[in-house]
C-alpha cells in the first residue's frame, strides 16, 4: 500500500498548479489592453516515477504504488511566433520609410504644385508672350520692351523662390536626421540599460524562462527600433537581446553595450552620411534612416559623391536649376553673349561662376536699356570696330528706311527649339515647356510610386498584426474559458482532498471497530 499522505501531497501541488494557472489567466485578462503584453501560460508536466533506481520490494510492480504524482510546471513562458515578428519588423520598417518619403516628396509637391498652372509653366508663357509682343513691334519700342524685361524679372524672382523653399525643406530634413539619429541611440541606450536588468533578473529562473515583462519591454524596443531601419536580432543564455542593423551589431547583450550612430557635418559634406561607432557607413535597404538619406541625397541622374539616384530634394533642386541655367545660357547665347559679355541677358547675383534657380537674375545691362535685345552687332567701317545699333532696311520704292526687329524674333524663336538638352547627363531633350512638364510629371510619378509600395506595406503590416495578436495577444473569449476551466479543475482537486480526509478519518478512526 502506498504511504497515507501521498494523496494529500499529490493534490496539494495540483491545487498550487491550478492556482497558478488562475493567476496566470487573471494576468493575461488584466493586460489586454496593455500595449506590447505577451500572452502568458503556465508550462505544465505529468510527474513521473523512475524506475532506474533499486527497487525496495521483491518485484518491480510495486512500482505502481507510486504512480499517480500529479502534476507540475517547468515556469511561465510567453506565447509568441517568431516567424510572425521577423516578418512584422521587415514590412514595418518599410511602412515608416514610404510614409518618410511620401511626406518629403508631399512638401516639395507643396512647393511645385503649381508648375504647370501658374507657377512656372505661366510665369514661361508670361515671358514668352512678351517676347513675342516685343517682336513684332519695332526694336526702339522702349514701353514694350520693358514689359519683356519685367516678364524675364518675375520669371528669375519665382526660380529663386523655388531655390530658397526648396533649401528650407532641405534644412528641415536634414535637423530631422539629425533628431531620429539622436533618438535611435537614446533607444539603444534604453535597451542595453534593460538587456542589464534582463541578465540580473534571469539568474533567478530556470532554463528556458525569465523576466517576461523586461521581455515585453525589449521587444517593444525592437518593435520602434525596426521602423529606422532593417534589423536582425536573436536571444543570448543569459536572456540578453543581441540586436544588429545594416549588418552591424549594435546592441551586444553579453558584452553589454551598444554602438551608437554619428552623422557627418552636411554643411561640410553636403550630403547626409550616417556611420557607425565603429567607422562603418550606414547602408540600409528600408526605414526611416533610409527615407532620409533617399530623399535628401537623391540627386537622380546628377548623383555623384555620397549622393543617390532617388528622385528627391536635391534632384529638384538640380532641375529647377538645369531649367534656370538652360535658359539663361540659351538665350545669352543667342544674344551674342558668348563674343560679348555685355550682351547677357541673365547673369548670377553672386559671384558663382554657374546661373543656378538661386542666383539668376536680369542683367544689369539689360535692365538698365531694355531695347539691347532689340540691336545687332555691325561693322562700322569708318571707325573701323563692332557696334550694336537697331536693323535698318531700306524700302527700295520708296527709299524709306523702316528698322527690324530680327534679333528679338531669333530670341523668340528659340522658346520653339524642341532639341535643348537638359542637363550634363542629358536628363531631357526638347523645348522649355515640355521640360516642366517632364519634371511635374517625374515628381506625380514618383509620388505615386511611393504610395504605391506603402499602401502596400500597410496592409501587409495590418495582416501580420493581426497574425500576431491572434497568437500572443490574450483574447477575453479564450481567457475566460480558461478561467471556467482552471476554476473546475480547482474545485474538483479540493472536492478530491475532502475525499481523501474522509478517507483517512475511516481508516484511523473506524478501523477495527466493530459495527461501524
Amino acid at each position: 500500500m502506498r504511504p497515507t499522505f501521498l494523496g494529500f501531497e499529490t493534490q496539494k501541488r495540483t491545487l498550487m498548479i491550478a492556482q497558478k494557472n488562475q493567476d496566470i489567466v487573471g494576468n493575461n485578462i488584466s493586460n489586454i489592453n496593455t500595449p506590447g503584453y505577451t500572452r502568458q501560460r503556465v508550462d505544465m508536466y505529468s510527474m513521473y516515477v523512475s524506475g532506474l533506481g533499486e527497487p525496495r520490494w521483491s518485484s518491480k510492480s510495486n512500482m505502481l504504488s507510486m504512480q499517480g504524482q500529479g502534476v507540475n510546471a517547468y515556469g511561465v513562458s510567453q506565447i509568441r511566433d517568431t516567424y510572425i515578428d521577423k516578418r512584422y519588423r521587415e514590412n514595418v520598417s518599410l511602412e515608416a520609410e514610404t510614409d518618410k518619403k511620401i511626406d518629403i516628396l508631399g512638401d516639395i509637391e507643396d512647393i511645385l504644385d503649381n508648375f504647370e498652372s501658374d507657377g512656372l509653366q505661366y510665369k514661361t508663357q508670361e515671358f514668352w508672350n512678351a517676347l513675342q509682343d516685343y517682336s513684332e513691334e519695332k526694336p526702339d519700342s522702349s514701353e514694350v520692351a520693358t514689359i519683356t524685361v519685367n516678364a524675364a524679372v518675375n520669371l528669375c524672382r519665382l526660380l529663386n523662390d523655388y531655390s530658397g523653399q526648396l533649401k528650407q525643406v532641405e534644412d528641415t530634413y536634414v535637423n530631422e536626421l539629425n533628431d531620429n539619429v539622436e533618438y535611435v541611440n537614446k533607444l539603444l541606450g534604453e535597451m542595453q540599460q534593460l538587456n542589464v536588468r534582463i541578465e540580473k533578473e534571469k539568474f533567478h529562473y530556470a532554463e528556458g524562462y525569465g523576466p517576461n515583462e523586461l521581455y515585453d519591454q525589449m521587444n517593444l524596443y525592437i518593435d520602434e527600433l525596426a521602423t529606422y531601419g532593417e534589423i536582425t536580432f536573436n536571444q543570448n543564455s543569459n536572456g540578453t537581446f543581441d540586436v544588429s542593423m545594416g549588418g552591424v551589431k549594435i546592441l551586444d547583450g553579453i558584452e553589454q553595450k551598444n554602438s551608437r550612430i554619428f552623422m557627418k557635418d552636411y554643411d561640410q559634406y553636403g550630403t547626409a552620411e550616417l556611420y557607425f561607432e565603429n567607422g562603418q557607413d550606414v547602408l540600409l535597404t528600408r526605414g526611416t534612416l533610409k527615407a532620409y538619406q533617399d530623399m535628401i541625397n537623391g540627386n537622380g541622374v546628377y548623383a555623384a559623391g555620397g549622393q543617390n539616384s532617388n528622385y528627391g530634394i536635391a534632384y529638384f533642386k538640380s532641375a529647377i536649376n538645369i531649367f534656370a541655367r538652360t535658359v539663361a545660357d540659351t538665350l545669352n547665347k543667342a544674344n551674342g553673349a558668348d563674343e560679348d559679355p555685355s550682351r547677357a541677358m541673365f547673369t548670377p547675383s553672386t559671384d558663382d561662376a554657374l546661373i543656378t534657380a538661386g542666383n539668376i537674375q536680369v542683367s544689369d545691362s539689360w535692365r538698365e536699356d531694355p531695347t539691347m535685345i532689340g540691336k545687332v552687332r555691325h561693322f562700322n567701317e569708318m571707325t573701323g570696330m563692332y557696334e550694336y545699333g537697331y536693323d535698318e532696311k531700306r524700302d527700295e520704292v520708296t527709299g524709306i528706311v523702316n528698322l527690324q526687329n530680327t534679333n528679338v524674333k531669333y530670341l523668340f524663336s528659340q522658346f520653339d527649339n524642341s532639341n535643348i538638352e537638359f542637363g550634363n547627363c542629358h536628363d531631357f531633350k526638347g523645348s522649355y515647356f515640355e521640360y516642366i512638364s517632364f519634371i511635374s510629371n517625374r515628381l506625380g510619378q514618383t509620388i505615386e510610386y511611393e504610395t504605391s509600395r506603402n499602401e502596400t506595406a500597410k496592409i501587409t503590416v495590418d495582416e501580420l498584426l493581426d497574425a500576431r495578436d491572434d497568437v500572443s495577444a490574450p483574447q477575453m473569449d479564450e481567457e475566460g474559458i480558461n478561467m471556467l476551466n482552471y476554476t473546475k479543475w480547482y474545485n474538483a482537486s479540493s472536492r478530491m482532498l475532502t475525499t481523501l480526509d474522509d478517507m483517512l478519518d475511516k481508516l484511523i478512526n473506524g478501523t477495527g471497530r466493530v459495527g461501524l
